[in-house]
C-alpha cells in the first residue's frame, strides 16, 4: 500500500480561539499542522483534529465517503446508467474496470488516508493525560466508529485488505492483504469498544457526529452480512426500541437535516454544502438529459402506487423518451442548505431486523410486521402475516432494492452477499463477467506494495 505519510505523525490542526462550551461544528479545523502531544493537550485541540477527519470525508465530489460508494456501485449493480458515453462512468456500467481507474485509486487512497488519521487520533488520545475523561471516551468511540465504517466499505469493494491499526508508516506501506472475516472481526471489535464508550445523546448539533446508536445501527449491518441472524435482530431492536427515531409517514422529509428518521448525518466543511449526490443527480434544468438515469430494471419494479416512485424519482422529458432519475435528495443549491449526507436512517434497521427474523424463522409475523413498516409507508397494501419464510425473504430483497436504491452502495453489496449477483446482472449486463463482483485494487498501489496481490481476473 501507498505510504501515504512520509513524516512523522502529524495532523491537521488549529489556528484559532475557541470556547471550551463550544459545540463541535462551531470549530473549524485548520491547514496548519502541529505535533502529536499538543493535539491532545487539552479537549478543543482534540476536537479540532476530529473534526478534520469528518471534513475529510466530505471532501471531493463525489468521493470514497462523499456520494462516490453510492454513484459507482450503483452503476456496477442495476440501479442506475449513465446517459451518455463517457470513459469515467462507461467501465462501471459495464463492469469493466481497469487497475489504473482514476477512481479506484482515489476510493482506496481516500478510504486509507482516513483509517490512518483514525488510528493517529487513537493513539493520541491512549497517551493523552490532558483531556476530560467523558471527552476522551467520546473522541475514542467516534474514531472506533469511522476506522469500522471504511473497512466495511473496503472489504465489500475490494474484498480481502490490509488491516491496519496503528499509524506507523513504515510497517503499514508493506502490509498484506487480511482475510476479510479477520476485518470484520476487527470492525466487531471497534463497534463493541464504541457501544461502551459513547452515550445515546449526540455530542454535536443536530446529528453530525456518532452516538451509541450510530455504532449499534453499523454492528447490525455487519452481524446481517455474516449471517449472524440472532445478533443483527438485537441489535437493530436497540434501536428501534429506544423511540429515538421514527419512520417519516411524508417521503419528502426523510433525508433533510435532522430528519426524524436519520441516525448519522456528516455536514461538510462550515456546513456550507448539501449532498454530493443531490448534485450528481439532479440535471441543470428540465430540458436536458439526467448524467445519471434509473435502470429499467428498477423502474419496472415499482408498484403503480409506490410512493417511493413520485417521491424519490424525478424525471426529464427529452423528445420521445423519457429519463428518471434519483431524486431522493432533492437539493443541489449553493445557497439554500437543507440535506446533508446520510449515512445511516431507521428504515434500514427495520429491513436488517426484518431478515433476521426471517432467516431465524421463529417470529415470521414479527418480520413482515418490520417489512410492513417500509411497504405501507410507500402506500401499498400491507403483506400477510401468513406468509411462507421463503416468500417473505424474497419480499424482503424486493423491499431493500425499493427503499435503499443509490444509498451507499447497499444494492451492489447486496446481490453479493445474496448469491445472487450473477443471475441478476448475467440477465440484464450480456458481458457481465463473475470476477467483477470485486473491484480490482488500484494499480498504483500494487507497484508501492509488492505484497499486495491483485483479485482474480483483472
Amino acid at each position: 500500500m501507498k505510504i501515504l505519510y512520509k513524516k512523522l505523525l502529524l495532523i491537521l490542526l488549529l489556528g484559532m480561539t475557541m470556547s471550551a462550551c463550544k459545540k463541535f461544528v462551531d470549530i473549524a479545523p485548520s491547514p496548519q499542522l502541529i505535533a502529536t502531544d499538543a493535539i491532545f493537550s487539552n479537549d478543543n485541540t482534540a476536537l479540532s483534529a476530529v473534526s478534520g477527519v469528518y471534513v475529510q470525508m466530505r471532501s471531493g465530489n463525489p468521493s470514497f465517503a462523499n456520494g462516490g460508494i453510492g454513484i459507482y456501485a450503483g452503476l456496477t449493480a442495476d440501479e442506475i446508467y449513465n446517459t451518455s458515453s463517457s470513459s469515467t462512468y462507461d467501465p462501471y456500467y459495464n463492469n469493466n474496470i481497469l487497475s489504473n481507474d482514476g477512481n479506484i485509486s482515489d476510493f482506496w487512497s481516500t478510504a486509507y488516508n482516513t483509517i490512518y488519521r483514525t488510528n493517529a487520533i487513537l493513539q493520541g488520545l491512549d497517551k493523552s493525560n490532558g483531556l476530560t475523561s467523558s471527552v476522551k471516551d467520546q473522541l475514542k468511540g467516534e474514531m472506533k466508529v469511522i476506522r469500522a465504517l471504511i473497512y466495511f466499505y473496503l472489504v465489500n469493494l475490494y474484498g480481502d485488505v490490509p488491516l491496519i491499526t496503528s499509524p506507523d508508516y513504515a510497517q503499514n506501506g508493506t502490509a498484506e492483504r487480511a482475510p476479510t472475516s479477520q476485518v470484520y472481526q476487527q470492525m466487531i471489535i471497534d463497534l463493541t469498544d464504541a457501544q461502551g464508550l459513547l452515550t445515546n445523546t449526540y455530542p454535536s448539533t443536530g446529528k453530525l457526529r456518532p452516538n451509541k446508536l450510530t455504532a449499534t445501527a453499523l454492528l447490525a449491518r455487519i452481524y446481517l452480512f455474516k449471517k449472524d441472524w440472532a445478533n443483527a435482530e438485537a441489535q437493530s431492536s436497540a434501536i428501534i426500541n429506544s423511540n429515538t427515531y421514527s419512520i417519516l409517514p411524508d417521503l419528502n422529509a426523510v433525508f433533510l437535516i435532522n430528519s426524524g428518521e436519520t441516525i448519522w448525518e456528516i455536514a461538510p466543511a462550515n456546513n456550507a454544502a448539501n449532498s454530493a449526490e443531490a448534485s450528481a443527480f439532479i440535471p441543470e434544468s428540465s430540458d436536458v438529459e439526467p448524467t445519471f438515469a434509473i435502470n429499467s430494471y428498477l423502474l419496472n419494479l415499482f408498484d403503480a402506487n409506490d410512493k417511493r416512485k413520485t417521491a424519490w424519482l424525478g424525471s426529464n422529458t427529452i423528445g420521445s423518451a423519457t429519463y428518471y432519475y434519483p431524486n431522493k435528495l432533492k437539493n443541489s443549491s449553493t445557497t439554500s442548505i437543507t440535506e446533508y449526507n446520510v449515512v445511516f436512517r431507521l428504515a434500514e434497521q427495520y429491513l436488517i431486523r426484518a431478515e433476521a427474523r426471517a432467516q431465524q424463522n421463529t417470529n415470521l409475523p414479527g418480520a413482515v410486521n418490520d417489512l410492513n413498516m417500509i411497504h405501507t409507508r410507500a402506500g401499498l397494501s400491507a403483506y400477510p402475516t401468513s406468509m411462507s419464510q421463503a416468500d417473505c425473504v424474497l419480499a424482503i430483497q424486493k423491499e431493500r432494492h425499493l427503499e435503499l436504491f443509490t444509498e451507499w452502495g447497499n444494492r451492489w453489496f447486496d446481490l453479493k452477499r445474496w448469491g445472487t449477483i450473477d443471475g441478476v446482472l448475467g440477465t440484464e449486463k450480456p458481458d457481465w463477467k463473475p470476477y467483477a463482483a470485486l473491484f480490482p485494487l488500484p494499480l498504483d498501489q500494487l507497484t508501492y506494495n509488492v505484497k499486495l496481490t491483485q483479485n482474480t481476473g483483472y
